[in-house]
């Protein structure tokens, strides 16, 4: 099984992307709190696509695409901004005193691997596996 969504890339649209991971999440054996922190992370992974790659213009869009194996959730965020290298997907030391980087943290914490898929063409697919509870 697999669900497929496109968003664009307007702060508006992050509830839209809450609702549709939280909903795709209840076919899956999470609890409550699992599905939570997973429609956290995804909307965090969202929100600096938006912030970072499309530099908070309403003009792009983001793919999501949810599925599963045995063992796992997948949730694919796919872009179409300037490719990142997996450097930039590595938390930093936080000092909580300062502004950004917990949002990485969050999806670290939450996702068992946090990956790009390499493909062909432009923009970023980014992974993040969540094992079932």
């Amino acid at each position: 099984m697999s669900n497929i969504k496109t968003f664009s890339s307007c702060t508006s649209d992050l509830k839209n992307i809450r609702e549709f991971v939280e909903h795709a999440c209840h076919d899956f054996p999470f609890s409550d709190a699992k599905v939570n922190e997973i429609v956290l992370a995804v909307d965090e992974a969202c929100a600096n696509v938006i912030r970072h790659g499309y530099h908070m213009s309403s003009k792009g869009c983001l793919e999501i695409e949810i599925s599963s194996n045995d063992q796992h959730a997948l949730f694919v965020i796919k872009d179409v901004c300037s490719q990142i290298t997996d450097k930039q997907l590595i938390p930093k030391e936080n000092d909580l005193c300062k502004p950004g980087g917990l949002g990485l943290c969050l999806i670290h914490y939450v996702a068992e691997t946090v990956r790009l898929i390499p493909h062909k063409g432009e923009g970023n697919w980014l992974e993040l596996t969540v094992k079932f509870e």
